[in-house]
């Protein structure tokens, strides 16, 4: 009694002929129809297109596994794995190693500029720089301070809050654009990882060790960027609040609080 073979690799009704066991969907795009010669010319032994249509079966078997197992992902990303999977199938250990290559290094190119945007803000010390100038405003503690204390004036501090504040919202115009970016690039390492799972799973048993290894490891390295990216948009997101923050903090100095003290001086020199 023969076993019955998976729909991923069912080539048809008709049993196979003796010989090598006939290689899953995956593996074979041997039934492809060959590419018709144009009128006029001579025909030759040069291949067509393989990947013309999602029409072979390996590229309809894959698709209807990301549908089941992606189904949020496959519903806003149709075209773009079809696009993926006619890419890599049928597959080989080359392509597997290869396999998002450019986005990686795309995606490693993007995190450079955030982690300095990152570094920026922490280098302009602007929460500090606020609490001096609040402080300025405090009246000095006890008789000591009275006697021996110089503030500075409130209004020293103006200059270099305008100047931080504008620092702060051009910075925060960088993070978006950086965000946006970053963020559409981890969503493609993520379709390039889901197209690998589906491979693996519709090859099954019938890919070889190093093969079926490759396409685990692979996939661990994207998976990786992806988690990469998604904390260091995190991150900025993070520094993206906080500098928000302190526009808002620096606007109230300014424009509340140095306008109060002087009214307060005025008044108390009459």
């Amino acid at each position: 009694m023969t076993d019955q073979t998976p729909r991923a690799f069912d080539f048809g009704t008709e049993p196979a002929p003796a010989g090598p066991a006939a290689l899953p969907r995956a593996f074979d795009f041997s039934d492809l129809p060959a590419a018709p010669a144009a009128p006029g010319t001579a025909a030759t032994a040069v291949p067509g297109a393989l990947f013309d249509s999602e029409d072979h079966p390996a590229v309809r078997d894959a698709l209807a596994t990301a549908r089941a197992d992606y189904p949020a992902l496959f519903e806003h990303a149709q075209g773009r794995l079809g696009t993926l999977f006619r890419r890599i199938l049928p597959v080989r250990l080359a392509l597997v190693t290869e396999w998002a290559e450019q986005a990686l290094m795309e995606q490693a190119a993007l995190l450079q500029p955030m982690t300095g945007l990152v570094l920026k803000f922490t280098q302009m010390a602007v929460p500090a720089l606020l609490d001096d100038a609040l402080e300025s405003t405090r009246a000095p503690a006890g008789m000591f301070g009275k006697l021996f204390r110089r503030a500075p004036s409130p209004a020293r501090y103006q200059p270099a809050l305008a100047s931080a504040r504008a620092q702060l919202l051009q910075l925060m115009a960088e993070s978006e654009a950086a965000t946006r970016k970053l963020d559409a690039s981890a969503q493609n390492l993520a379709l390039h990882a889901a197209v690998l799972a589906v491979v693996a799973k519709i090859a099954g048993g019938a890919a070889d060790a190093v093969l079926l290894d490759a396409l685990a490891q692979r996939r661990m390295l994207i998976q990786q960027a992806v988690r990469q990216a998604e904390l260091s948009l995190l991150q900025l997101g993070q520094v993206r609040a906080q500098a928000a923050d302190l526009v808002g903090q620096v606007s109230s100095f300014l424009t509340v609080t140095l306008p109060a003290l002087g009214m307060a001086q005025a008044q108390g020199k009459d």
